[in-house]
Formats: C-alpha cells, sequence, structure tokens
C-alpha cells in the first residue's frame, strides 16, 4: 500500500537529509538552489538527461558554519540538448572512499525552445581549429554558454571528427563580462598554468575565435584568477 503524505512527511521529520534541493529554476543556466550539511560545506551538483545520460557535474560550497544546513546556490549550463526534462541530483563524496553519499534528486522539464551554438573547438594542431554547431536550450548568456561548451569539451561524435579538448581537467569559468566591445573572460586558477605551450596556444585560439564570431564582440581578453600576465602560462 502506497505510503500517505502524513506518513511520508513522519519518515522525513525522523530522518533528516543531509542535503535539500529546495528550488530549480528552468532555464539555461538551470539554477539550483537548496540547503546542505556536508564536510566543508562543498555540494556537488549533477544534471542527466531524458535518457539518464550525465549532461554535468558542477560543485559549489554552501554559505554558512559547517554543521549546520546551509543555503547554496547551482547554476549548471546545458551543453547539449537534455530532451523534455532532466534529473537534477544534488550530493556530497565521502571523504573516506569517495563513494557517493547524502544523494537527493527531482526532475525539472526543460522549456522547448532551441538555439544553434558553434563553437571552435581545437584539432590535433595546437594552433588549428575546426567549427562545430550544437543545438542546445536557448540562452540570453550566448558568450558564457559558448565559453562553457569549450571547458565542457567535444562529444565523442566530435571527438571522431577531430575536435581535441586541451582544457586542464576541472577548469571552470567564473565570469564573462562585455565592456565597450571587449569581452574578458575569466578562469579559475587552473588556467594558470595548462600544461604546455600547445595547450596554451590552442585554448587561446579556441576562446578567440569562437567568441569573435559575436557581432559585438571587438577583442575578446583572456585572464585566469583575476590576472591576464598568469593566464594561460605553459
Amino acid at each position: 500500500m502506497p505510503e500517505t503524505a502524513a506518513a511520508v512527511s513522519r519518515a522525513d521529520s525522523a530522518a533528516p537529509r543531509e542535503i535539500y534541493i529546495d528550488s530549480v529554476v528552468p532555464g539555461n543556466p538551470l539554477v539550483v538552489m537548496g540547503r546542505a550539511r556536508t564536510f566543508e560545506n562543498t555540494v556537488q551538483v549533477r544534471v542527466k538527461d531524458a535518457q539518464g545520460a550525465l549532461l554535468r557535474e558542477v560543485y559549489e560550497t554552501s554559505v554558512g558554519e559547517m554543521g549546520n544546513h546551509n543555503p547554496f546556490t547551482a547554476r549548471v549550463w546545458l551543453s547539449r540538448d537534455p530532451g523534455r526534462e532532466v534529473l537534477v541530483e544534488s550530493f556530497e563524496y565521502s571523504a573516506k572512499d569517495g563513494s557517493v553519499r547524502s544523494l537527493t534528486s527531482t526532475r525539472v522539464a526543460i522549456p522547448p525552445a532551441r538555439m544553434e551554438a558553434t563553437v571552435e573547438f581545437a584539432t590535433s594542431d595546437c594552433d588549428a581549429t575546426r567549427a562545430f554547431t550544437r543545438r542546445v536550450p536557448s540562452t540570453v548568456s550566448v558568450a558564457r554558454l559558448l565559453v562553457e561548451l569549450l571547458v565542457d569539451g567535444p562529444t565523442a561524435e566530435e571527438r571522431a571528427q577531430g575536435a581535441t579538448h586541451p582544457f586542464p581537467p576541472g577548469s571552470r569559468v567564473q565570469s564573462v563580462i562585455l565592456r565597450n566591445g571587449e569581452l574578458t573572460v575569466d578562469f579559475d586558477h587552473r588556467l594558470q598554468n595548462v600544461g604546455g605551450s600547445c595547450a596554451a596556444q590552442a585554448i587561446r585560439s579556441t576562446v578567440t575565435r569562437t567568441l569573435s564570431r559575436l557581432p559585438s564582440v571587438r577583442e575578446v581578453i583572456i585572464t585566469a584568477g583575476g590576472s591576464r600576465e598568469l593566464a594561460l602560462q605553459p
């Protein structure tokens, strides 16, 4: 016999969870808001498509004193067409063995609007790029979405066509700001040392050529951790 709402409510109150997803604002990005009581306040959020394939996983830090259910907000960019709905999961990795703990999830309908997004992925040559176009959920922040696509990397099909991924593992976009035709893309500290001059050249080429396609962009500036001088050091 199915549980009644009252029974479920009593069970929840008797065994409070470590992580709650309070709301998800559909769009691109998805905005996931919740509360978490986790080790070092770190929260993982991942999104799977209608078929259960992983689209994106990000981590955020809840804000507040450790040991409490502190609020967190995660923005998850959809770099592929997820279908009509997605599964949003929030959890933490065990500090002991790396297993998934405190998993909670919810399904969210995705608005039907789609757009074509074209990015220049690197190829086997340091400076060479090739244009690839995907159909993705629409967004008003087109420049940010394009950079997120680059960081997320090519699909298996795009790799089979020669696309490569020079970004260091775990790279994150911190901000994308347009002022008077200058588009500044700030990455996290992982883009300060990228493991070789070829990788540095490939990243600069992919970002610059992708964003230069936008009509409002006159110049692309790449920074890492807020520093232009330290960005893309080999």
